[in-house]
């Protein structure tokens, strides 16, 4: 799936690959930062910066997970680099619950409102239909560009959790809950 965004700039969607680390780790250390500056950033994340080495070794999981069928991990990559990632795992592990998964999205400043969110999740849902009955997620309650963006795609709101973080000292975040069930 590819789309073009301005002249010369095309957008790439494909399967993650094992040459992506740096990108990755280099796209989820730029949210980190610009979580000190915005913090209505609609992604929790660590406190601390990730290693290489713990990077390496979840993304090889993450790829052994989509070999083996069990995941889904689409990037988006722009003049060769990726610029965001969507992936869909398998919600836990519970024999009980594996017809269930769990949608995260991430998208770097710079790229966003230009339709990448909108093909990686459009990419990463036509795969989980055939692995999946039901895809969940979780969004921060002022996100409401997200919220509208899971919505056109059929995700439904099946609960709230009010205060669920505290970003800073002050901010609190609602979690709304959302999930999609495949016909």
């Amino acid at each position: 799936m590819s789309k073009i965004i301005k002249k010369k700039q095309k957008i790439i969607v494909r399967s993650v690959r094992r040459r992506d680390l740096k990108d990755l780790m280099y796209n989820y250390v730029l949210v980190q930062k610009e979580i000190r500056t915005n913090p209505y950033i609609g992604i929790p994340l660590s406190d601390k910066k990730p290693t290489l080495k713990s990077e390496r070794k979840w993304l090889a999981k993450l790829i052994k997970e989509v070999k083996e069928g069990k995941s889904i991990a689409s990037v988006a990559e722009v003049d060769g680099r990726v610029v965001g990632m969507c992936d869909i795992t398998p919600s836990g592990g519970s024999p009980e619950a594996r017809h269930m998964a769990n949608l995260g999205i991430l998208v770097r400043k710079g790229y966003r409102s230009m339709g990448i969110g909108t093909m990686l999740i459009e990419s990463s849902l036509e795969k989980a239909r055939k692995k999946y009955k039901a895809v969940k997620l979780d969004v921060f309650g002022f996100n409401k560009g997200a919220q509208k963006l899971y919505k056109r795609f059929g995700f439904k709101t099946y609960g709230v959790l009010p205060s669920a973080f505290i970003r800073g000292k002050r901010l609190k975040i609602d979690k709304i809950m959302m999930y999609l069930e495949f016909n």
